[in-house]
């Protein structure tokens, strides 16, 4: 046999052979972790949690101590060693790794069903063993090309979104086909949704959303249209402008407007003080113009509210756009003798349709789903999401009503993102062609841009004045009585100890944020290169899980959490570990989309050259790509903690006395009238993420936590 002839098979041997070292090393250490998770893990879930048990009910939950049955997992486990040395074909090993390890896992999560058990820990880790396991045996049978990491990668994210996506969403749907008493009833959906004041609670979200998504389009477009294309110095302040709703808790603008606007409001105040009690004339039979009211609340307040907060949203949607269409097909435009006024309106704005339609649609969705607003601001004005919190919360306590209105919101959300997605995806917006070209940005007619400074400078004193509300606001004794300058409401929430006041929901939401971010950006990046690098069986049941991430509204994933993880197997409500995991749901669209804008920016020959040099997907992915992903995972964790720590309106249904959170503990506290302590925590909570924000900045060295938005 030629010489290179034997040094290439003794070259194959040894690749072969390191292969199979792999594959052993990797699925021994698992099954030994599964074990060592067996034996010190608990096997049932602690009624107080892992950190508040005694040491007795600790050993109680152990399940070789408490349910010898459950021996059966270890032994299972190390059963599977030897198919691992096994002399047999890989198809043969594959069949038997992934039959044995997927029938394991059904057995080990149909007796916690058998037996109305809550799962532990330990077996939720044998459970992620087993599923580990059966990505081996799959990878054995050639998925994937016999990749073993990203076959690995792909049962986990199905799990994920198995368990926590789809899951949920179900249970929404069971709730209402079955009764309480266990019974079928086909058209409870129908009767409840049709039932009265049903209709007028969903035209109020119809009206809301339609409202508040045209008016911050319009906004959103003025404003970029101003930052971008305006000559004045004002321009530089859009910057704060919106980098403010980010770092904003969403019903902390509603607690303004109040202070503002509400009966015992400065705008109030200053009326009773030009015109009297009166108002300023009493027409024979009606009420005086300009008298004391409470006006803010209703549609009124929710829709300036969410207006102030959703308006800067539109404008990031916008303003990207617009700084990305080539500026010589405006110089083309005005060469043809056209008007900035025609240019404006023939060509800008047609190529920014896409931008607009995104914002409108964002703008309508984020109005439905907006919690916190309609809850401090509605007084008689209700919506979906407060119906639905209501009929949990409150004193009727009716699962299927909530389960309907939560179905009417998810199909509200998921159509129109739906929509959205079919628009743009049937016209080309294309300006930037990879073609290099020049040309100077179209400045706005001189008379539109005397007006939008006018405007603009309206609104940005506006915003000033609302926060600066917030700021005095926990510094008074009580607005609207007593304005005399006090600290009584920063003592009563941060000097009593770190046990009482507003330390333990600030402490536990800084604690799950932390967790929550990083999990968040890297399995975002990781579903991402599935989706844009990779095709197989199951992708699209991940793409269709990353579109229900996307669309289903806060509320909606807090009612379906509290009905799928309430009860056994998977009691989880009140937990840490259901608030964390629902925090980086919430967050994951962030990761998802800043994953696929990079990845698309980035050559897949890169990857490609590395795997021809045999170093593997999970080399490739640490070494080429991960490092090209730095600012993307940075700017994803910041905006992912941000959100974390903001969320309000999934948290609110699952947190408990012990983990509660800084936005559950503020609304708490507006729902009991401390309009003090709850405009006091509110300042400091939007301080900590302002100096966070500014540490992501100086770190990074350019703002990227705005950028993901």
């Amino acid at each position: 046999m030629p010489r290179r002839n034997i040094a290439s098979a003794e070259v194959e041997d040894m690749q072969i052979s390191f292969g199979e070292r792999s594959f052993r090393v990797g699925i021994i250490a698992w099954l030994i972790t599964g074990v060592v998770a067996y034996l010190v893990l608990p096997w049932f879930a602690l009624e107080y949690g892992l950190f508040d048990a005694t040491g007795e009910e600790y050993l109680d939950a152990l399940g070789w101590k408490k349910y010898r049955l459950s021996l059966i997992a270890p032994v299972v486990l190390l059963l599977l060693a030897p198919l691992c040395f096994i002399n047999t074909s890989r198809k043969i090993q594959g069949r038997l790794l992934a039959f044995v390890a997927i029938a394991a896992a059904l057995l080990l999560v149909g007796d916690f069903i058998r037996t109305n058990s809550s799962m532990g820990l330990g077996a939720a880790v044998i459970l992620m063993v087993l599923t580990t396991v059966f990505s081996y045996g799959i990878a054995r049978l050639g998925f994937l090309q016999g990749d073993t990491f990203i076959s690995g990668a792909v049962a986990f994210i199905i799990l994920i979104i198995g368990i926590f996506v789809f899951f949920p969403i179900l249970q929404i749907f069971y709730k209402v086909a079955i009764n309480k008493e266990g019974a079928i009833v086909p058209f409870q959906f129908f009767t409840i949704i049709t039932s009265f004041g049903i209709g007028r609670v969903v035209l109020n979200t119809l009206m809301l959303a339609i409202s508040v998504g045209a008016v911050t389009t319009i906004l959103g477009l003025i404003f970029a249209l101003y930052s971008i294309r305006s000559t004045s110095p004002l321009r530089h302040l859009m910057r704060v402008f919106y980098i403010l709703p980010i770092i904003t808790p969403p019903f902390v603008v509603g607690m303004s407007l109040i202070l503002l606007f509400g009966r015992a409001g400065l705008v109030n105040d200053l009326l009773i003080y030009l015109f009297g009690n009166g108002g300023l004339f009493i027409p024979d039979g009606s009420t005086g113009i300009f008298q004391r009211s409470g006006y803010i609340y209703g549609f009124a307040g929710i829709f300036l509210a969410q207006i102030l907060a959703l308006t800067p949203v539109s404008y990031m949607v916008i303003v990207g756009m617009l700084s990305s269409i080539n500026p010589a097909m405006e110089e083309a435009s005005l060469t043809m003798r056209a008007s900035r006024w025609v240019t404006l309106k023939k060509v800008t704005l047609p190529l920014l349709a896409p931008g607009l339609a995104n914002a409108f649609l964002l703008g309508v969705i984020s109005s439905a789903a907006d919690f916190g607003n309609p809850l401090v601001l509605g007084g008689e004005y209700d919506v979906l999401s407060t119906e639905i919190y209501f009929s949990i919360a409150g004193a009727q306590l009716d699962f299927a009503k909530a389960a309907a209105l939560g179905i009417l919101l998810l199909l509200l959300s998921l159509s129109i993102f739906l929509i959205q997605k079919k628009y743009l995806s049937k016209k080309s917006f294309v300006t930037v062609t990879g073609i290099q070209t020049s040309g100077n940005v179209t400045p706005l007619p001189s008379r539109m841009q005397r007006y939008m400074t006018m405007f603009v400078s309206f609104w940005l004193l506006l915003i000033g004045i609302l926060y600066a509300s917030i700021f005095l606001g926990g510094f008074v004794k009580q607005w609207g009585a007593d304005y005399t300058l006090t600290l009584a409401h920063h003592r009563e929430l941060w000097a009593n100890g770190f046990t009482s006041g507003g330390w333990p929901s600030f402490t536990n939401s800084l604690f799950y944020s932390f967790i929550a971010a990083p999990v968040t950006a890297i399995t975002g990046i990781l579903i991402a290169y599935v989706l844009t690098r990779k095709q197989f069986t199951g992708h699209g049941v991940i793409d269709f899980g990353t579109v229900l991430i996307f669309a289903v509204p806060g509320t909606v994933t807090g009612i379906a959490y509290i009905m799928a993880f309430n009860t056994a197997p998977l009691e989880m409500t009140g937990t840490a570990v259901i608030l964390i995991i629902t925090m980086a749901i919430r967050a994951m669209p962030v990761g998802i989309r800043g994953g696929m804008s990079a990845l698309s920016q980035i050559s897949t020959s890169l990857e490609e050259a590395s795997l021809l040099q045999r170093a593997g997907t999970f080399k490739t992915l640490r070494s080429v790509l991960l490092p090209l992903l730095k600012s993307t995972i940075i700017s994803s964790t910041a905006y992912s903690f941000i959100r974390s720590m903001t969320t309000v309106s999934a948290v609110i249904f699952l947190a408990s006395a012990g983990t509660n959170v800084a936005t559950t503990y503020i609304l708490s506290r507006v729902e009991s009238g401390d309009n003090g302590v709850a405009v006091a925590y509110g300042s400091a909570l939007i301080l900590t993420m302002l100096v966070f924000t500014l540490l992501v900045q100086v770190v990074t060295g350019r703002s990227r936590v705005e950028k993901q938005m």
